[in-house]
């Protein structure tokens, strides 16, 4: 059953998804192996892409059918609260900067991946994002920017989270930055795109435990 959900995501089948389901339903699987094959499945694909061997598309489908897949969870058991053991992401575009279509692609590869999302959506003040931040009790911030102009910006809201909830890691990314350029605004990580993020911030969190 394990071998046939993370088949399905690799191979973005939404029918093999859901006759996988409904034998993990019947078998009585719980939440937490199914989850594991599902990603298992997406960091396949993920790594086909990193090697050149897969293309954007296919991997954003099997982006989609892993959240499919992710909806249909609350149908099997679970040994633990997964809600409970959620780490937080609070991310959107820094004020001064509008384009926000890699941020969206961001934010649905992390979702796909169990956190649980804040998406505050594009041009955010600091106030803003520090606000929500600290209402959610986040693990992290994710911070996008693709133009340098706003790059100001993204190192005042990273310094004030370093006052106002220090215990949360910083991603930032986009096509203004580099891993220099990250050092340089105060980041604690940087991610080049999609392929790489979950690998970031799951890095990033672990040094925050």
């Amino acid at each position: 059953m394990m071998e046939r959900l993370e088949l399905a995501v690799k191979t973005h089948d939404q029918a093999l998804l859901e006759e996988a389901f409904r034998e993990a339903e019947q078998g009585g699987l719980g939440k937490d192996p199914v989850l594991k094959a599902l990603t298992a499945g997406l960091d396949a694909v993920r790594e086909r892409l990193g090697h050149h061997t897969a293309s954007i598309p296919e991997f954003l489908l099997a982006v989609d059918v892993l959240k499919q897949g992710i909806r249909r969870l609350d149908g099997l058991k679970s040994r633990k609260n997964t809600a409970a053991n959620q780490k937080t992401i609070v991310i959107g575009v820094v004020e001064g900067d509008v384009h926000d279509l890699g941020k969206n692609i961001v934010a649905d590869v992390l979702a796909a991946y169990g956190y649980k999302i804040l998406d505050l959506g594009r041009d955010v003040p600091c106030a803003h994002f520090i606000g929500e931040a600290v209402r959610s009790h986040a693990s992290m911030l994710a911070l996008s920017c693709m133009m340098s102009t706003p790059l100001e910006n993204m190192r005042e809201i990273i310094a004030r989270s370093r006052k106002d909830l220090p215990e949360a890691a910083v991603l930032v990314g986009g096509a203004a930055l580099d891993e220099r350029i990250a050092a340089r605004v105060g980041a604690d990580g940087y991610a080049a795109s999609a392929v790489t993020v979950s690998e970031e911030v799951k890095r990033l969190l672990a040094g925050r435990r």
